[in-house]
């Protein structure tokens, strides 16, 4: 990354550079996390300035050299944008005192530190460090008081001289301070012992990144601990791809790819890495007599954990008979059809008897089938008998409509399970599960297997479960197909709806979605309709109808508000026709001349359309969350994004967090709906192109779908119904508790912490 890329704002046109010397006087804002600050600083010639930056691991009272570029800004006057900066420890008897009564050690301020350094004036700081027990001589001083600052100075220092090495190796001060933060004043060391730390432990330092610092610290390329962080870095992929596991022939040759290596020198360094006991390897979960002469698979521990801890748990509650609920299932259901004058076919009556008689049960289905007509009646039936019903979806947007379709409360999984960021774990497990006589959760295809196996061991014997989900849409964006794997395991009775209901007079979105299935090619409706297509013939084609359509068609004969109400979903990022180029184009065109600010190759404006890429609950905020940036301050390093309900606070280094969405893929469109949807579909796409993805795609939309797209792309998408493999043996782990001759799970689970 470039250097410029790191900094909270966008270069000016012919900025004018500098470096200088001088001490940092105060502080006007500073965030730790992020180490942006605002700074007074003096300079040795002419008069303080305002320095802006990654500054916030420096202290009041420090020398500094500083180099960066010198601009008028608008509103606060002159400003450094500090590129680089290098701290020296103060050595004046009068810089001294200043800096350790600038807060560097609560209980010692001002009157203190003169105190100190009246009694050893410039040679202060090398008493601290070399001869602390002379800080006795000190009245007021206290030992605890005196062991806490001998730490704090040597760990300044110490950070000092992180920076320095870090950017020695070529990390800007963005990432250098995340390192920083999350290693401590000993990271210098911990780099040089272990290198690759960096891309295991630090959000934002890929491996190729971590692996030419090895290179420059002299780590050879056949090393022990290059080939074990290449083959834990194979196995990181393949999970970001959707594997729970490699085959091992498979992952020593992914590895040696990677690293550029022989097959065999990776081959020999397997077994050190599995006794370190990050990894684990064994035969798949099939009958003793299958397993031979196959590979063994290869599972990163936590994958293996949540695997196998799924499997366990699901096997325990399909094995316990549930509590018996004051009721009869088909008077409840009789009671229920008669109260809101609704005649229920048989798969739905079939569902709701398995739902209350079951421990755990499956109800599938496309859009329009009464899943959730299913998920109603269940809440009201419970409700009659004051029996309490748990309602829970993957994703904050999947949680809310389930809630605004059935009128009862719901909640993402990670707030029923009570994730606890300070300990990095849910709360809710065997020795604290969830209360309540049935839990459905609602989009289980989004659920990959670590979320799937934190669920499971938290549903305590007694609690019905509800698998609520269309297997037909992608899988989940994490490890594993746990929706399709519980399915095909055979252990738990599944009911799959096919008769539609949404389907009112004039609509085809339902129509085309399941005619989709079927291996159809869509057809646009008439006037009057809900779906279209319009034909292009190339990805330039494509972009600029994506744009008028979006901008003035839409608008002008639905009504809808380009910004809040259309979205554009693609199959890729990439491309003329992905959603990078997308986002651009519409940004320019919907939302131009607003104060922006940028960030490697993406500009955020205040009033931009965003979304969240990942959970945070300490700012109430959820992966695919949609806000809209409503102020920037770049001055303070902030913007503000309003969710609807409340508004979020975020700091301009903290923007990987954001995406504008404008248009966005379809796979960060899971488990959400909008009320219009515009589809490109171009030949570029080929990669992408699968059934799966375009039914997906289809169904989120309420009111209005429109695929814009080439006729071959289009129909290649429809009929690519071969799906891209997974490495995921939960179905097998499920059936093989029947057979019990096979790999048994409970041997490999890790102890939980």
């Amino acid at each position: 990354m470039a250097e410029h890329d790191e900094l909270p704002f966008a270069p000016a046109p012919d900025p004018a550079r500098r470096e200088m010397a001088g001490v940092l006087e105060r502080f006007t804002f500073r965030n730790p996390e992020n180490g942006f600050a605002v700074v007074r600083f003096r300079p040795e010639e002419g008069a303080p300035i305002v320095a802006v930056g990654t500054l916030a691991q420096l202290v009041e009272g420090q020398r500094v050299r500083m180099t960066g570029l010198l601009r008028e800004h608008p509103r606060f006057g002159t400003q450094l944008e500090v590129e680089t900066v290098s701290a020296d420890l103060p050595s004046s008897a009068e810089g001294i005192a200043a800096y350790l009564g600038a807060g560097l050690v609560k209980g010692i301020g001002p009157a203190t530190a003169e105190k100190i350094v009246a009694r050893f004036g410039a040679d202060t700081l090398r008493v601290i460090e070399e001869e602390p027990r002379r800080l006795a001589e000190v009245r007021g001083l206290g030992q605890r008081k005196i062991q806490e600052l001998r730490t704090a100075v040597q760990a300044q220092k110490g950070i000092q001289e992180v920076m320095v090495f870090l950017r020695a190796h070529g990390l800007g001060p963005g990432l250098a301070t995340r390192v920083v933060r999350r290693l401590g004043g000993a990271a210098a060391a911990l780099i040089q012992a272990n290198p690759y730390r960096l891309a295991e432990d630090v959000i934002g330092i890929g491996f190729k990144t971590a692996d030419r610092i090895a290179a420059q610290l002299g780590i050879e390329p056949e090393a022990p601990e290059r080939l074990r962080a290449g083959l834990l870095h194979a196995l990181a992929e393949a999970a970001r791809e959707g594997h729970c596991f490699l085959p091992e022939p498979e992952l020593v040759q992914a590895t040696a790819e990677l690293l550029a290596v022989a097959q065999e020198r990776v081959a020999a360094e397997l077994p050190a890495m599995l006794a370190e006991r990050r990894a684990v390897a064994e035969p798949p979960p099939l009958p003793r007599v299958l397993q031979e002469g196959l590979p063994r698979s290869v599972y990163p521990l936590a994958l293996h954990v949540a695997e196998a801890g799924a499997a366990q748990a699901l096997d325990r509650l399909v094995r316990e008979r549930p509590r018996p609920l004051p009721l009869r299932a088909a008077q409840a259901i009789a009671w229920w059809q008669q109260k809101t004058d609704l005649g229920m076919p048989e798969g739905q009556v079939l569902a709701l008897q398995r739902a209350l008689d079951h421990a755990v049960s499956v109800v599938t289905g496309g859009p329009g089938v009464g899943k959730t007509t299913i998920v109603r009646a269940l809440v009201e039936i419970l409700a009659a008998k004051n029996l309490p019903v748990l309602l829970a979806a993957p994703t904050g947007r999947a949680a809310k409509r389930l809630e605004e379709a059935t009128g009862h409360g719901a909640t993402t999984l990670h707030r029923l399970l009570e994730y606890a960021p300070h300990l990095g774990r849910f709360t809710r497990d065997e020795t604290q599960p969830l209360e309540g006589a049935l839990l459905v959760v609602d989009e289980t295809s989004m659920l990959d297997i670590a979320l799937a196996y934190q669920l499971l061991r938290a549903v305590p014997p007694g609690m019905r479960l509800v698998l609520v989900g269309d297997p037909d849409q992608l899988p989940a964006v994490g490890p594993g197909n746990f929706l399709r794997d519980v399915i095909a395991s055979g252990r738990v009775p599944v009911t799959h709806l096919s008769q539609v209901f949404r389907q009112k007079v004039g609509s085809s979105i339902v129509e085309a979605a399941h005619g989709i299935l079927r291996g159809e090619v869509p057809r646009g409706g008439g006037e009057g309709g809900d779906f279209f297509v319009v034909h292009c013939m190339s990805s330039a084609q494509i972009r600029a109808t994506v744009r008028e359509l979006v901008v003035n068609r839409i608008p002008r004969r639905f009504g809808l508000d380009p910004r809040r109400d259309v979205q554009v979903l693609c199959p890729m990022y990439r491309g003329e026709a992905g959603a990078d180029t997308l986002n651009h184009d519409l940004q320019d065109l919907l939302n131009p001349g607003q104060a922006e600010v940028q960030r490697g190759t993406r500009t955020y404006r205040v009033g931009d359309k965003v979304m969240q890429l990942r959970n945070d609950y300490d700012l109430d905020v959820c992966n695919g969350d949609l806000g809209r940036i409503t102020a920037l301050d770049k001055a303070r390093g902030a913007l503000t994004v309003h969710f609807g309900d409340h508004e979020v606070g975020y700091t301009l280094a903290d923007l990987d967090q954001l995406l504008p969405a404008y248009a966005i893929s379809v796979h960060r469109s899971q488990g959400s709906e909008y009320p219009a949807v515009v589809v490109p579909v171009a030949n570029e796409h080929f990669l992408m192109l699968r059934r799966n993805l375009l039914y997906t795609a289809i169904t989120r939309g309420k009111r209005l779908v429109v695929l814009v797209g080439s006729p071959k792309a289009i129909a290649t998408a429809v009929r690519n119904d071969q799906e891209q493999q997974r490495w995921s043996a939960l179905a097998e782990r499920l059936k093989d508790y029947l057979r019990g001759d096979g790999v048994h799970p409970e041997d490999h689970v890790a102890p939980r912490g």
